[in-house]
């Protein structure tokens, strides 16, 4: 049984690949993909060519799309890549779940998520505030108000660090 056509794919002025048919699928639903992508089949990795010029690969990966206007004025919110017709939930899955099986492990696989130290960061800091709080305490003599100063000056630096580190941060 003869394997599936691969493919190289110049991205970045790099060589990529050889990537299957889905892979290159996955790409171009992600919008990595043009008409002017130049590709080369795993049989002739030096025969490179733009995406446009294999009409097969074209049509199957960069399909035509409806495109709507409204008099002379084009509509810009449905000319995007979807189906014309909004399908339900369970069509979505049900799709999804055969293209999965139909790649079976040769899609790209998703990046880890970035590990988030915010939580140490944010303890560290205070841990850190607090005793530099505390160096008064080494040169005047001790009192009641210059602990609580120190106790109040490290409360106050919690609150406004929480208040950046996880409230302001969390917008960006």
């Amino acid at each position: 049984m003869p394997s599936a056509p691969r493919y190289f794919l110049r991205e970045e002025g790099r060589r990529t690949g050889p990537h299957s048919l889905a892979v290159l699928k996955q790409k171009a639903d992600m919008g990595l993909l043009s008409a002017d992508t130049l590709l080369a089949p795993e049989t002739e990795p030096e025969a490179w060519a733009a995406l446009r010029e294999s009409q097969v690969l074209y049509e199957e990966l960069l399909p035509p799309r409806p495109h709507y206007t409204l008099g002379k004025s084009e509509i810009t919110r449905v000319n995007h890549k979807g189906l014309p017709a909004t399908p339900s939930v369970t069509e979505m899955l049900r799709a999804n779940l055969a293209r999965q099986q139909e790649a079976e492990g040769e899609l790209l696989t998703p990046l880890r998520p970035r590990p988030n130290r915010r939580r140490s960061d944010f303890l560290f800091v205070v841990a850190a505030s607090a005793g530099v709080s505390m160096i008064p305490w080494l040169f005047i003599p001790l009192t009641v108000g210059l602990i609580l100063m120190s106790l109040f000056a490290t409360a106050f630096l919690a609150a406004c660090l929480a208040w950046v580190m996880f409230g302001i941060m969390d917008r960006y």
